[in-house]
């Protein structure tokens, strides 16, 4: 009777431990940029056909653009994301696929492996230009 009882508890303990990772509420759909390049670079964004907003990164610093879901969706309007790639004092905006992931908050820290990208110096061009790659 004791062993069934111990075993019975130490089952309840093991499944009670797993349920708070697994009831982590994502709140936010994001993605987070990290400026790579040593200068600072300009690049805007929209949510669906909201306005744009413009976005000055510092040199090794990173930032997040997150959509905050609606009570009960868990998902956000498409994201139009634009880089500046000119590295001159001209402008070449260029659009780049963002993909945001589910978070449990508006940061950096939240998003999860896949949703981090670097923006760098595009290879063989003399730092004229930059790119956005996800990080690996």
């Amino acid at each position: 009777m004791m062993t069934r009882m111990m075993a019975a508890a130490a089952i309840a303990l093991a499944v009670g431990s797993a349920v708070p990772a697994a009831a982590q509420q994502t709140t936010h759909g994001c993605a987070c940029l990290h400026n790579k390049t040593g200068v600072p670079i300009s690049y805007r964004y929209k949510w669906g056909e909201g306005e744009w907003h413009t976005v000055k990164l510092q040199p090794n610093y990173q930032n997040w653009i997150c959509w905050k879901y609606a009570s009960g969706q868990k998902s956000s309007p498409n994201l139009l994301f634009q880089l500046d790639v000119d590295m001159s004092k001209g402008s070449a905006w260029t659009t780049y696929a963002i993909t945001r992931v589910q978070t449990a908050g508006a940061s950096c820290q939240a998003v999860g492996k896949g949703g981090h990208y670097d923006v760098s110096y595009r290879p063989n061009t003399n730092n004229a230009f930059i790119q956005v790659t996800r990080r690996p």
